[in-house]
């Protein structure tokens, strides 16, 4: 059996060997001629088709032959495809190589160790040259123990929390927090003494030192009598960052928890705050950069007590508060009596000296201010000076009126015809119960009647007792043997 399947074996081989060695040259003589010919059915169709390339294409493979029938038997193991027993034929013109076949590697021997890699054998330096001197050893420069864009140790270098240091540079501000939004607590320079506790993204946590307290609600500690110190009554009490030249005290620097005491210093600025010392755990922020490890080399320490120092101001702003306060007293006045002449000239003397544009601008703007409220004063006063020119104008009016009154009066009463008569009203008692016009008369201080008097205009009753004076028509009454006054027009005298 293994005879007639290895004579079928190569009998199939042989088959696929020659009939495409067969079949080859015929296919490549059509194909790589100079032209094709023109065919029959495209001249007659009266198209042609379009020449094909010069270089030839790869001819697909053969199709291959399927085996004879063989005679009933035991199943044909199958050949492996892996391992073609005759190579396919490269077409024509285009040459193929052999590729070797990829033999896998040869497994490791059972109990055998993997051998590990051989280390990189390191390469000498070429040698000086002879006349060359020998180079001294120069230390690397010093970095204050810090290496990097960020200014941060490296991990082995970084001493352990908390370690001594010093300022290294000039003018560098303490915050209250690690950040710039933070505001500063004091302005120191270099050599400044400090001791890092801690540090933040960039930023070192310094323990305070003289110069920075803390500030806690008056409500929430109960201060011992000697005011010394203070313990803590609320569930917890916050303590905020403040020192003498920082402007603001929002930032907590510390909580208390109920029951914990604090070193009182004594009254804070404001009433509802104590003053107290920075209690454990408090921290003040520098930039890590400006602080070096270890002891300032001059040896030479700021003192601490530089912390409580204000920082120092320009002599010019200093006169601007001092205008701009002047500038709020003198709007309180009334308006009129306002000096503004005054304060301009105050705020253009520090513009002429000012170097700093901020400074510039500020006094720009409050000279513009003291221009604009000098002229709304101006005009003030000239509305103000039309109402009082007004109210002389009404009052001269008035005067005037009074008097053209007075001398009216003056003109009637020359023009008025003299008294009839003049004296005082009495009633006639012999008329008194009798219904007739004649019922008054006028005597004189003698209590001689003058006249007698009668009127359809007065009520001669009313001026019984009192001196008056009498005009109206006159006429003498002979039986009586007394003038009779109608009375027109009558004058209370006295």
């Amino acid at each position: 059996m293994c005879t007639i399947q290895a004579a079928l074996a190569c009998l199939l081989a042989v088959t696929l060997a020659i009939l495409p060695a067969v079949a080859w040259p015929a296919a490549s003589k059509a194909s790589t001629g100079p032209e094709k010919a023109t065919s029959k059915a495209e001249l007659e169709s009266g198209w042609t088709a379009r020449p094909a390339a010069k270089t030839a294409a790869p001819a697909l493979p053969p199709p291959p032959i399927a085996p004879p029938d063989l005679p009933s038997g035991p199943a044909i193991p199958s050949l492996s495809p892996a391992a073609p027993l005759v190579p396919a034929i490269p077409a024509a013109g285009i040459p193929r190589p052999a590729l070797p076949a990829l033999e896998p590697p040869a497994p490791a021997a059972p109990g055998a160790p993997a051998l590990p890699p051989l280390p990189p054998t390191p390469i000498a330096p070429p040698p000086a040259p002879a006349t060359a001197p020998a180079a001294a050893a120069v230390p690397p420069p010093s970095t204050g123990g810090r290496t990097g864009p960020e200014g941060e140790p490296p991990a082995a270098a970084r001493p352990a929390f908390p370690y001594s240091g010093y300022v290294s540079a000039e003018a560098v501000r303490i915050r209250s927090g690690p950040g710039l939004y933070y505001y500063p607590l004091a302005t120191v320079n270099s050599g400044m003494p400090v001791v890092i506790e801690g540090d933040a993204e960039g930023w070192l946590a310094l323990r305070p030192t003289e110069g920075i307290w803390g500030l806690v609600k008056k409500s929430d500690v109960d201060v011992a009598p000697d005011g010394k110190k203070a313990t803590v009554l609320a569930p917890s009490a916050r303590i905020y960052a403040a020192s003498q030249s920082a402007s603001r005290s929002w930032c907590v620097m510390a909580t208390l928890k109920q029951g914990d005491t604090v070193q009182v210093l004594g009254p804070a600025a404001a009433a509802d705050f104590v003053k107290i010392a920075p209690p454990e755990g408090s921290h003040m922020y520098v930039v890590a950069q400006y602080v070096t490890a270890g002891t300032s080399p001059s040896g030479v320490g700021v003192a601490l007590a530089q912390l409580s120092e204000p920082p120092k101001v320009d002599p010019l702003v200093e006169d601007f508060k001092k205008a701009d306060a002047a500038l709020a007293e003198e709007l309180k006045k009334p308006v009129g009596e306002r000096d503004y002449k005054t304060l301009a000239g105050a705020f253009k003397e520090i513009l002429d000296q000012a170097e700093k544009y901020y400074l510039k601008r500020a006094a720009q703007d409050r000279l513009a201010l003291i221009q604009n409220l000098d002229a709304q004063q101006t005009a003030y006063l000239k509305v103000l000076a039309i109402g009082e020119r007004l109210d002389k104008r009404l009052a001269d009016i008035k005067a005037q009126e009074t008097a053209r009154t007075a001398e009216a009066e003056r003109e009637k009463n020359l023009a008025r015809p003299e008294f009839a008569a003049s004296g005082m009203v009495q009633a006639l008692e012999s008329l008194q119960d009798v219904d007739y016009p004649i019922k008054y008369k006028i005597v004189d201080p003698n209590n001689h009647p003058l006249v007698v008097l009668k009127s359809s205009t007065y009520d001669l009753s009313k001026y019984v007792g009192k001196v008056v004076g009498v005009r109206g028509q006159k006429t003498y009454l002979k039986d009586w043997r007394i003038y009779l006054v109608t009375v027109d027009d009558l004058e209370v005298l006295e």
